[in-house]
């Protein structure tokens, strides 16, 4: 895909949960009414099951296969997640996203007022979310990267940065919504490549490239277009990494 259309993609999946008016009330809150249930029970216990075999067989036919069993199910009823492993991918960082909110009271009265403080905070909280899984997270990237499957990956890493930026209470209504959040997914996106790589303890380097990522979007000043340019580039140069995972996979 050229770059031209990943730049369309990426402006239109970061605005896409303010349907596309930015300057109304969101659409999606997580706490605040009760979200879209995109599982059945059957399949949150097949897939919540299935996620426990990750750190040995990966995000696999063997991983959705053993959840089946565990989840008191035939083998092939993983037949019944018509995007096989992509669906394992997603429920991943669904649940993880969901798992934000409930870290609100503890974030706001350790981190402050301060928006910055508890943005990072967010992203660091969820970054810890990858540790146990991450010797295949690189699995799950070329799994997102591939091409009928970037559109949900990218509409994910929107919602995600929503959600954070919610849970800092964030009012802003102006243009400015949409290239918060814009920014946001490209800094989180290219730190969870990052993690991938890193072998520091406790993975010290991935959360100083974080702060590093962070600053980068402070420095680049209030101007809109200035913030839009700088997002739209480094979203396509996340996308960009996305692919070349998925080459030498």
């Amino acid at each position: 895909m050229p770059s031209s259309e990943f730049a369309v993609l990426f402006r239109r999946t970061a605005g896409q949960l303010s349907g596309a008016r930015v300057c109304r009330s969101r659409l999606y809150h997580s706490y605040d009414h009760l979200p879209y249930q995109p599982y059945t029970p059957s399949q949150e216990n097949i897939l919540s099951s299935a996620l426990k075999h990750v750190p040995e067989c990966g995000f696999s036919k063997q991983s959705l296969v053993l959840g089946c069993r565990d989840a008191g199910y035939l083998d092939t009823t993983h037949a019944v997640f018509n995007q096989g492993v992509f669906d394992l991918v997603k429920f991943h960082l669904y649940k993880e996203r969901q798992k934000l909110a409930a870290l609100k009271p503890q974030i706001d009265e350790e981190e402050g007022k301060s928006v910055g403080k508890r943005i990072r905070r967010y992203c660091v909280e969820r970054l810890k979310a990858n540790e146990q899984i991450i010797s295949k997270w690189t699995e799950a990237i070329a799994i997102m990267a591939l091409p009928q499957n970037v559109p949900q990956s990218l509409e994910e890493l929107a919602k995600l940065s929503d959600e954070m930026w919610f849970l800092v209470d964030d009012k802003a209504s102006d243009f400015n919504w949409y290239t918060k959040r814009a920014s946001l997914s490209a800094v989180y996106s290219s730190a969870e490549l990052y993690m991938t790589q890193d072998n520091s303890p406790g993975f010290e380097n991935t959360y100083e490239f974080l702060d590093r990522r962070l600053a980068a979007v402070q420095s680049a000043g209030s101007s809109v277009s200035k913030a839009m340019s700088w997002a739209t580039f480094t979203g396509i140069a996340s996308i960009n990494l996305l692919q070349s995972q998925l080459s030498r996979g």
